[in-house]
């Protein structure tokens, strides 16, 4: 319609809706995981722990984009006439969140990691000494994307690319804004994550001077388990979570390449919580105290003997 002042319904294509719906059923499975995590959450007191909050932070990030993605489903789904100016604040903001939540989820696996580093190298629990720092920190982390991807709309640096019946998405106008991109969207967080992480690592390893050799062994036996929590996680994390932060400020999510790319980083959202939970022994004791209610409740019910009745002549 030419007219801006006519209501109007989106619906999906029928090749974008030939896309969307596999994603459709990846994100209901992941959204069950979620679900199951967060109720571990709840009834455990042991897994409520202040110094976890960066993971439950990332975990909220993976909850908001499955949030977005079930919205977005819905509203070229449902028949709803909506006027020219509500499509375009539905397609900004379709285009910008699914950015910036990605860009969160690189900066808090950062966060994470320094204060892992100073936990481990300095004995220094930044989660109970800088409180109001750390709050600091997180607004920063929530805020900057936001503010810095409005300022780039503004100046015209990024377009909006809304095809009929798909999905909407920015892309960067020129070669020097998308190395831009990807320098502080990608490289610097990870690169940075991953000197921390090895920090740590080279820390523990590090028994010298240490004349105890029950505490040598600890340290070997620390270190060796976290190099195995650290490997497999950050190793799905970069397979998964990383081309789509690599290929989003080139190409347009649409295309073959970026199709490929938010398939990879929704089946990152369902196995988040899955592998959190594996690799950290708190929810290890939550699932197996849980497997063992459901087992006794099993049991109860199998052995309860059901009454029989007779027919009354």
């Amino acid at each position: 319609m030419n007219n801006k002042t006519d209501c109007e319904v989106i619906r999906w294509s029928p090749q974008a809706l030939k896309i969307v719906n596999p994603i459709f059923y990846i994100c209901i499975f992941a959204t069950m995981n979620h679900v199951l995590f967060w109720i571990q959450f709840i009834v455990y007191p042991s897994v409520r722990q202040y110094s976890m909050q960066w993971l439950y932070a990332y975990l909220i990030t993976d909850l908001l984009l499955l949030i977005r993605f079930f919205l977005l489903y819905a509203y070229r789904w449902l028949p709803i006439c909506l006027p020219y100016f509500f499509r375009m604040i539905i397609c900004y903001s379709e285009a910008i969140f699914d950015n910036y939540l990605n860009l969160l989820q690189s900066y808090i696996f950062l966060a994470l990691n320094i204060c892992r580093y100073l936990q481990i190298a300095h004995n220094y629990n930044v989660y109970s000494s800088n409180r109001r720092l750390i709050i600091i920190v997180h607004c920063l982390i929530y805020i900057s994307p936001l503010v810095t991807h409005i300022i780039i709309i503004i100046c015209g640096w990024s377009v909006l690319h809304k095809p009929l019946g798909d999905v909407c998405d920015l892309l960067p106008v020129t070669l020097t804004i998308q190395l831009l991109f990807l320098l502080f969207t990608y490289f610097i967080p990870v690169i940075l994550t991953l000197i921390f992480l090895l920090l740590c690592l080279n820390y523990i390893h590090n028994t010298h001077g240490i004349q105890t050799q029950i505490i040598v062994n600890a340290r070997l036996k620390y270190h060796r388990q976290l190099v195995v929590q650290s490997g497999v996680f950050y190793s799905l994390w970069l397979i998964l979570w990383s081309p789509h932060l690599v290929v989003f400020p080139f190409v347009y999510k649409g295309s073959t390449i970026g199709i490929i790319a938010q398939i990879l980083n929704y089946l990152s959202i369902t196995v988040d919580p899955i592998i959190i939970a594996a690799l950290d022994v708190r929810f290890l004791h939550a699932w197996k105290s849980t497997c063992d209610h459901l087992h006794r409740y099993i049991r109860r019910r199998r052995s309860t003997p059901v009454p029989i009745t007779f027919p009354l002549n």
